[in-house]
Protein backbone atom coordinates (compact mmCIF):
# COMPACT_ATOMS: atom_id res chain seq x y z
CA UNK A 1 0.00 0.00 0.00
CA UNK A 2 1.27 3.43 -0.84
CA UNK A 3 1.96 5.46 2.65
CA UNK A 4 1.25 8.76 0.41
CA UNK A 5 1.49 10.71 -2.93
CA UNK A 6 3.44 13.98 -3.68
CA UNK A 7 0.86 15.88 -5.60
CA UNK A 8 3.20 18.75 -8.16
CA UNK A 9 0.73 21.88 -8.57
CA UNK A 10 1.39 24.39 -10.86
CA UNK A 11 0.56 27.86 -9.62
CA UNK A 12 -0.77 30.25 -12.27
CA UNK A 13 -0.64 34.15 -12.63
CA UNK A 14 -4.35 34.76 -11.27
CA UNK A 15 -3.50 32.15 -8.44
CA UNK A 16 -5.40 29.34 -10.01
CA UNK A 17 -3.91 25.98 -8.88
CA UNK A 18 -3.87 22.82 -11.61
CA UNK A 19 -2.85 19.97 -10.66
CA UNK A 20 0.30 17.94 -13.10
CA UNK A 21 0.81 14.78 -11.38
CA UNK A 22 1.18 11.68 -8.38
CA UNK A 23 4.52 10.99 -7.32
CA UNK A 24 5.48 7.70 -4.85
CA UNK A 25 8.80 9.68 -4.09
CA UNK A 26 10.07 13.07 -4.03
CA UNK A 27 12.73 12.46 -6.40
CA UNK A 28 10.53 11.41 -9.14
CA UNK A 29 8.36 14.67 -8.48
CA UNK A 30 11.61 16.80 -8.67
CA UNK A 31 12.77 15.03 -11.86
CA UNK A 32 9.09 15.70 -13.51
CA UNK A 33 9.23 19.49 -12.25
CA UNK A 34 13.02 19.84 -13.85
CA UNK A 35 11.39 18.51 -16.50
CA UNK A 36 8.48 20.67 -16.97
CA UNK A 37 11.01 23.45 -16.85
CA UNK A 38 9.19 24.65 -13.53
CA UNK A 39 10.73 26.41 -10.36
CA UNK A 40 10.31 26.08 -6.65
CA UNK A 41 8.58 29.84 -6.85
CA UNK A 42 5.64 28.61 -9.39
CA UNK A 43 4.67 25.64 -7.86
CA UNK A 44 3.23 23.81 -4.66
CA UNK A 45 3.16 20.54 -3.66
CA UNK A 46 0.66 18.82 -1.46
CA UNK A 47 1.12 15.52 0.05
CA UNK A 48 -2.21 13.12 -0.01
CA UNK A 49 -2.10 10.11 1.90
CA UNK A 50 -5.00 7.85 0.15
CA UNK A 51 -4.60 5.17 0.63
CA UNK A 52 -3.86 3.56 -2.66
CA UNK A 53 -2.73 -0.08 -3.04
CA UNK A 54 0.26 -0.99 -4.95
CA UNK A 55 -1.37 -1.64 -8.79
CA UNK A 56 -3.51 1.96 -8.71
CA UNK A 57 -1.51 3.39 -11.82
CA UNK A 58 -4.33 6.51 -11.70
CA UNK A 59 -5.59 9.55 -9.01
CA UNK A 60 -7.99 11.87 -10.65
CA UNK A 61 -8.19 15.76 -9.58
CA UNK A 62 -11.05 17.85 -9.11
CA UNK A 63 -10.95 21.01 -10.42
CA UNK A 64 -13.86 23.71 -9.34
CA UNK A 65 -14.36 27.51 -10.70
CA UNK A 66 -13.87 29.72 -7.76
CA UNK A 67 -13.86 33.53 -7.61
CA UNK A 68 -14.93 34.07 -11.06
CA UNK A 69 -12.60 32.52 -13.60
CA UNK A 70 -9.91 30.76 -11.23
CA UNK A 71 -10.11 27.27 -10.27
CA UNK A 72 -9.21 25.85 -7.28
CA UNK A 73 -8.35 22.01 -6.73
CA UNK A 74 -11.76 20.08 -4.96
CA UNK A 75 -9.67 17.32 -4.14
CA UNK A 76 -7.71 13.90 -5.48
CA UNK A 77 -10.18 10.66 -5.89
CA UNK A 78 -9.55 7.42 -6.92
CA UNK A 79 -12.07 7.14 -9.31
CA UNK A 80 -13.97 9.98 -11.95
CA UNK A 81 -17.11 9.50 -10.34
CA UNK A 82 -16.01 9.99 -7.02
CA UNK A 83 -14.26 13.71 -8.57
CA UNK A 84 -17.26 14.93 -10.37
CA UNK A 85 -19.06 14.21 -7.05
CA UNK A 86 -16.79 17.52 -5.89
CA UNK A 87 -17.19 20.30 -9.10
CA UNK A 88 -20.04 21.57 -10.64
CA UNK A 89 -20.87 22.31 -14.05
CA UNK A 90 -17.88 24.59 -14.52
CA UNK A 91 -15.54 22.40 -13.19
CA UNK A 92 -13.34 19.89 -14.24
CA UNK A 93 -11.28 16.54 -13.41
CA UNK A 94 -7.52 15.92 -14.11
CA UNK A 95 -5.64 12.49 -14.95
CA UNK A 96 -2.49 11.80 -12.96
CA UNK A 97 -1.25 9.32 -13.51
CA UNK A 98 1.58 8.20 -11.01
CA UNK A 99 4.85 8.91 -11.28
CA UNK A 100 4.81 9.40 -14.97
CA UNK A 101 7.51 11.63 -16.87
CA UNK A 102 7.05 14.91 -18.10
CA UNK A 103 7.80 13.53 -21.80
CA UNK A 104 5.24 11.03 -21.45
CA UNK A 105 2.67 12.93 -20.53
CA UNK A 106 3.08 15.57 -22.90
CA UNK A 107 3.05 12.29 -25.24
CA UNK A 108 -0.71 11.15 -24.06
CA UNK A 109 -2.05 14.92 -23.97
CA UNK A 110 -0.76 14.83 -27.69
CA UNK A 111 -2.66 11.18 -28.46
CA UNK A 112 -5.30 12.44 -27.27
CA UNK A 113 -6.08 15.87 -28.97
CA UNK A 114 -4.92 13.92 -32.61
CA UNK A 115 -7.95 11.47 -31.36
CA UNK A 116 -10.34 13.69 -31.16
CA UNK A 117 -9.32 15.75 -33.90
CA UNK A 118 -10.33 12.54 -35.78
CA UNK A 119 -13.62 11.54 -33.75
CA UNK A 120 -14.25 15.45 -33.88
CA UNK A 121 -14.70 15.24 -38.14
CA UNK A 122 -16.67 11.43 -37.50
CA UNK A 123 -18.72 12.52 -35.12
CA UNK A 124 -19.12 16.35 -35.90
CA UNK A 125 -17.74 17.15 -32.68
CA UNK A 126 -17.10 20.84 -31.53
CA UNK A 127 -13.77 21.88 -32.62
CA UNK A 128 -10.66 21.84 -30.27
CA UNK A 129 -10.51 25.94 -30.77
CA UNK A 130 -14.25 26.18 -29.90
CA UNK A 131 -13.80 24.19 -26.35
CA UNK A 132 -10.45 26.45 -26.00
CA UNK A 133 -12.37 29.36 -26.94
CA UNK A 134 -15.56 28.58 -24.62
CA UNK A 135 -13.76 26.66 -21.60
CA UNK A 136 -10.48 27.86 -21.71
CA UNK A 137 -7.01 25.87 -22.90
CA UNK A 138 -6.55 24.17 -19.53
CA UNK A 139 -9.85 22.81 -19.35
CA UNK A 140 -10.28 21.88 -22.83
CA UNK A 141 -6.77 19.88 -22.75
CA UNK A 142 -8.05 18.23 -19.27
CA UNK A 143 -11.27 17.34 -20.12
CA UNK A 144 -9.89 15.45 -23.93
CA UNK A 145 -7.28 14.19 -22.10
CA UNK A 146 -9.59 12.22 -19.36
CA UNK A 147 -12.05 11.14 -22.45
CA UNK A 148 -9.43 9.80 -24.34
CA UNK A 149 -7.95 8.00 -20.84
CA UNK A 150 -11.46 6.40 -19.84
CA UNK A 151 -11.86 5.30 -23.74
CA UNK A 152 -15.30 6.42 -23.91
CA UNK A 153 -15.16 8.51 -27.12
CA UNK A 154 -13.90 5.48 -29.06
CA UNK A 155 -16.19 3.22 -27.36
CA UNK A 156 -19.42 4.48 -27.73
CA UNK A 157 -20.94 4.37 -31.46
CA UNK A 158 -24.22 4.19 -32.17
CA UNK A 159 -24.81 1.62 -34.93
CA UNK A 160 -28.74 0.68 -34.69
CA UNK A 161 -31.48 2.51 -34.09
CA UNK A 162 -31.32 1.17 -30.70
CA UNK A 163 -28.11 2.58 -30.13
CA UNK A 164 -29.53 5.82 -31.80
CA UNK A 165 -31.81 5.97 -28.65
CA UNK A 166 -29.66 5.48 -25.90
CA UNK A 167 -27.45 8.44 -27.61
CA UNK A 168 -30.48 10.47 -27.24
CA UNK A 169 -31.48 9.19 -23.72
CA UNK A 170 -27.85 9.90 -22.92
CA UNK A 171 -27.92 13.41 -24.32
CA UNK A 172 -30.92 14.24 -21.80
CA UNK A 173 -29.44 13.22 -18.82
CA UNK A 174 -26.28 15.24 -19.82
CA UNK A 175 -28.22 18.30 -20.18
CA UNK A 176 -30.43 17.54 -17.13
CA UNK A 177 -26.95 16.65 -14.82
CA UNK A 178 -25.78 20.73 -14.70
CA UNK A 179 -29.12 21.35 -12.89
CA UNK A 180 -28.83 18.05 -10.48
CA UNK A 181 -25.53 18.91 -9.96
CA UNK A 182 -26.28 22.54 -9.25
CA UNK A 183 -29.24 22.15 -6.57
CA UNK A 184 -27.02 19.77 -4.71
CA UNK A 185 -24.25 21.85 -4.91
CA UNK A 186 -26.34 24.87 -3.55
CA UNK A 187 -26.98 23.76 -0.07
CA UNK A 188 -24.11 25.19 0.74
CA UNK A 189 -21.29 24.73 3.55
CA UNK A 190 -21.29 24.76 7.02
CA UNK A 191 -18.10 26.54 8.60
CA UNK A 192 -16.30 28.29 11.64
CA UNK A 193 -13.77 29.10 13.94
CA UNK A 194 -12.45 29.01 17.08
CA UNK A 195 -16.18 27.84 18.59
CA UNK A 196 -16.26 27.27 22.11
CA UNK A 197 -19.10 23.76 21.50
CA UNK A 198 -20.70 22.68 18.92
CA UNK A 199 -23.55 19.84 18.97
CA UNK A 200 -22.00 17.37 16.77
CA UNK A 201 -18.88 17.25 19.38
CA UNK A 202 -18.41 16.26 22.87
CA UNK A 203 -18.79 19.18 25.61
CA UNK A 204 -15.13 18.11 25.84
CA UNK A 205 -14.13 18.88 23.15
CA UNK A 206 -13.57 22.64 23.07
CA UNK A 207 -11.66 25.31 20.70
CA UNK A 208 -13.06 24.21 17.44
CA UNK A 209 -12.55 25.13 14.12
CA UNK A 210 -14.37 23.59 11.57
CA UNK A 211 -15.80 23.09 7.65
CA UNK A 212 -18.79 20.71 6.59
CA UNK A 213 -20.35 20.04 4.06
CA UNK A 214 -22.06 17.20 2.47
CA UNK A 215 -19.04 16.12 0.83
CA UNK A 216 -16.02 16.64 3.01
CA UNK A 217 -15.86 17.17 6.71
CA UNK A 218 -12.65 19.02 8.07
CA UNK A 219 -12.22 19.92 11.73
CA UNK A 220 -9.94 20.27 14.67
CA UNK A 221 -10.37 21.15 18.09
CA UNK A 222 -8.74 21.00 21.72
CA UNK A 223 -8.88 17.60 23.57
CA UNK A 224 -6.72 15.75 26.16
CA UNK A 225 -5.61 12.70 25.29
CA UNK A 226 -7.79 10.15 27.35
CA UNK A 227 -10.62 12.26 25.80
CA UNK A 228 -9.76 11.85 22.44
CA UNK A 229 -9.36 7.78 22.76
CA UNK A 230 -12.88 7.79 24.13
CA UNK A 231 -14.12 10.15 21.27
CA UNK A 232 -12.62 8.06 18.36
CA UNK A 233 -13.58 4.57 20.24
CA UNK A 234 -17.89 6.00 20.56
CA UNK A 235 -16.96 7.27 16.65
CA UNK A 236 -16.11 3.27 16.12
CA UNK A 237 -12.64 4.53 14.86
CA UNK A 238 -9.18 2.38 15.28
CA UNK A 239 -6.51 3.85 17.51
CA UNK A 240 -3.02 3.50 17.13
CA UNK A 241 0.45 5.24 17.68
CA UNK A 242 1.73 7.41 15.10
CA UNK A 243 4.62 5.75 13.89
CA UNK A 244 5.54 8.07 10.49
CA UNK A 245 4.74 11.96 10.37
CA UNK A 246 0.77 12.22 9.48
CA UNK A 247 -0.57 15.20 7.20
CA UNK A 248 -4.19 15.80 7.15
CA UNK A 249 -6.05 18.96 5.07
CA UNK A 250 -7.16 21.54 7.65
CA UNK A 251 -10.08 23.63 7.35
CA UNK A 252 -8.44 26.46 6.18
CA UNK A 253 -7.83 24.78 3.16
CA UNK A 254 -12.09 24.81 2.18
CA UNK A 255 -12.92 28.05 3.78
CA UNK A 256 -14.49 30.31 0.51
CA UNK A 257 -11.65 32.99 -0.20
CA UNK A 258 -13.34 36.54 0.43
CA UNK A 259 -14.66 38.53 -2.45
CA UNK A 260 -11.58 40.39 -4.59
CA UNK A 261 -8.99 38.74 -2.22
CA UNK A 262 -6.40 36.13 -3.65
CA UNK A 263 -7.00 32.70 -1.70
CA UNK A 264 -2.83 32.25 -2.37
CA UNK A 265 0.15 34.33 -0.95
CA UNK A 266 1.19 36.92 -4.12
CA UNK A 267 3.37 40.00 -3.79
CA UNK A 268 2.93 43.31 -5.61
CA UNK A 269 4.68 41.73 -8.51
CA UNK A 270 2.60 38.74 -9.08
CA UNK A 271 5.08 36.55 -8.20
CA UNK A 272 5.40 33.98 -5.04
CA UNK A 273 8.03 32.91 -3.06
CA UNK A 274 8.97 29.95 -1.24
CA UNK A 275 8.72 30.73 2.60
CA UNK A 276 5.48 32.03 1.29
CA UNK A 277 4.59 28.93 -0.18
CA UNK A 278 5.47 26.96 3.18
CA UNK A 279 3.67 29.25 5.12
CA UNK A 280 0.11 28.75 3.14
CA UNK A 281 0.91 25.04 3.42
CA UNK A 282 1.28 25.04 7.20
CA UNK A 283 -2.51 27.18 6.90
CA UNK A 284 -3.68 24.71 4.84
CA UNK A 285 -2.44 21.00 6.24
CA UNK A 286 -1.07 19.85 9.83
CA UNK A 287 1.82 17.01 10.14
CA UNK A 288 1.62 15.29 13.51
CA UNK A 289 4.98 13.01 14.30
CA UNK A 290 4.07 12.76 18.20
CA UNK A 291 0.95 11.50 18.90
CA UNK A 292 -2.00 9.08 17.45
CA UNK A 293 -3.72 8.30 14.40
CA UNK A 294 -7.90 7.10 14.33
CA UNK A 295 -9.46 5.68 11.00
CA UNK A 296 -12.81 4.99 10.82
CA UNK A 297 -15.16 3.80 7.95
CA UNK A 298 -14.31 5.14 4.72
CA UNK A 299 -12.50 7.95 4.56
CA UNK A 300 -12.45 9.03 8.26
CA UNK A 301 -8.87 10.09 9.75
CA UNK A 302 -8.36 11.80 12.58
CA UNK A 303 -5.14 12.15 14.42
CA UNK A 304 -3.93 13.61 17.76
CA UNK A 305 -0.85 15.86 18.20
CA UNK A 306 0.31 14.94 21.81
CA UNK A 307 2.55 18.51 21.71
CA UNK A 308 -0.37 20.81 21.45
CA UNK A 309 -2.80 18.68 22.67
CA UNK A 310 -5.46 19.42 19.52
CA UNK A 311 -7.01 16.79 17.60
CA UNK A 312 -7.90 17.34 13.63
CA UNK A 313 -10.38 14.93 11.62
CA UNK A 314 -10.71 15.05 7.94
CA UNK A 315 -13.52 12.97 5.95
CA UNK A 316 -14.22 12.59 2.13
CA UNK A 317 -17.85 11.39 1.96
CA UNK A 318 -18.26 9.18 -1.22
CA UNK A 319 -21.93 9.65 -3.21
Amino acid sequence: MLPYLHILIRVEDDGSLHALGAFTSKEKQSAYQKEAGLSDDHVRLDFYNGPFDEDVKVVYAGHRRWNMDRFQLGGYFKNEGEAWNWVTQEGYVSVLRIDTTYAEEKQFEQEALELYAKLQKRWRLASYQSLVDAEGAEKARANITLRFYEDALESFKPKTRRDVRALYAFVVLILLLPLAVYFYASSGADFGENVPKVSWLPNYATDISFYRSKQVQVYEFQINADDFRIWAGQSGMTIQRITAPETLSRYKAYLPTPEGASGEPMTPDGSIRLEQFQNWQDQISITVENGMIASGEGRAVAIYCADTQKAYFQNFINL
